[in-house]
This record gives C-alpha cells, sequence and structure tokens, in this order.
C-alpha cells in the first residue's frame, strides 16, 4: 500500500490507490477508468484542431494517462517498450502516481524522429513539484486527494473542522 501524509500537516494519511473513488472530478475533466497488465488509472484523449480561413486544416490527438496503481520502475518500462505510434495521435503522457518521490526524470521515447508521435513517462509525488510537461495533470491529482479528504471529513472519518 502506498500512502502520503497530507500536506497541510494535519496527520490525514490517503491511501493513492484511493484516486478511482473521486470519478465525477475524473468524468468531470474527460477521463475514464483505465487498465493495462495490473496497472490501474484513468485515461483521456484530447482532440487538437487547426483551422485557418479555408476551414479545418488538420486533426491530432493527444492521450493522458494518470496511473496510480503500478508495480514502479518496472512498470514505467513496460509502459515505454508498449506504446506504438498511431495514426493522428502525436503524444501519449503516463502520469505515474508515487506515494515517495523517486526523483527519475521524464523519459521520453520518439516514433520516426517525432513524425509518429511520441510517448512521455512522467512521475509526480503528490504535493510536491513538477515539470512544465505536466501542468495540467499534475495539479488534477492533487485536487483528487483534496477531495478524498474533504469527503473522509464529511463522512466522520476524520477531525472536524473548526
Amino acid at each position: 500500500m502506498r500512502s502520503i501524509i497530507n500536506s497541510a500537516g494535519d496527520g490525514y494519511v490517503t491511501d493513492i490507490s484511493d484516486l478511482g473513488r473521486v470519478s465525477d472530478l475524473w468524468e468531470y475533466w474527460g477521463f475514464s477508468p483505465w487498465s493495462f497488465e495490473g496497472m490501474k488509472g484513468v485515461y483521456r484523449r484530447v482532440t487538437f484542431v487547426k483551422n485557418a480561413l479555408i476551414g479545418e486544416v488538420c486533426r491530432y490527438y493527444a492521450d493522458d494517462y494518470i496511473i496510480w496503481s503500478h508495480s514502479g520502475k518496472a512498470d514505467r518500462q513496460r509502459i515505454l517498450k508498449a506504446c506504438k505510434p498511431q495514426p493522428d495521435l502525436m503524444t501519449q503522457r503516463y502520469l505515474f502516481v508515487e506515494g515517495a518521490e523517486s526523483r527519475e526524470k521524464c523519459v521520453i521515447r520518439s516514433f520516426f524522429l517525432g513524425f509518429r508521435g511520441y510517448a512521455e513517462v512522467h512521475t509526480f509525488t503528490p504535493g510536491g513539484g513538477f515539470e512544465k510537461r505536466i501542468k495540467d495533470l499534475a495539479p488534477l491529482v492533487d485536487k483528487a486527494l483534496e477531495l478524498l479528504r474533504s469527503r473522509k471529513n464529511e463522512s466522520g472519518g476524520g477531525v472536524p473542522e473548526k
């Protein structure tokens, strides 16, 4: 079990695997449940459309994965090897949520010198710093944990707020 202590310092411990319990937040941001070879998390596809005076010039996609149930480095390597280029898919971003900071840098794999897209594998420890490349995903994880804690407080699972 991988847990983290609330960054507010109130002593609440939250299990990272509980991130799946805030499905309303994930659905609001366009994510749906995802699993692969024992890993669990959420997934979304973002569509980018380039327009000009003549109309739509091109359309391409980016896939985002937030993974909270995994086996660490072995799963990160497995994901990187399993990624394949797909038509019109430019970026596949995988964010591995960790209970303790691994200090591993982002690993990027390009397909055909980037002409067929990229796969990126990132790690993130909630409450910690993050790279620019995941500035839209990391705060969602922090928000999900904050929402989990507030729900635990509301259900009598914590110290009442004054």
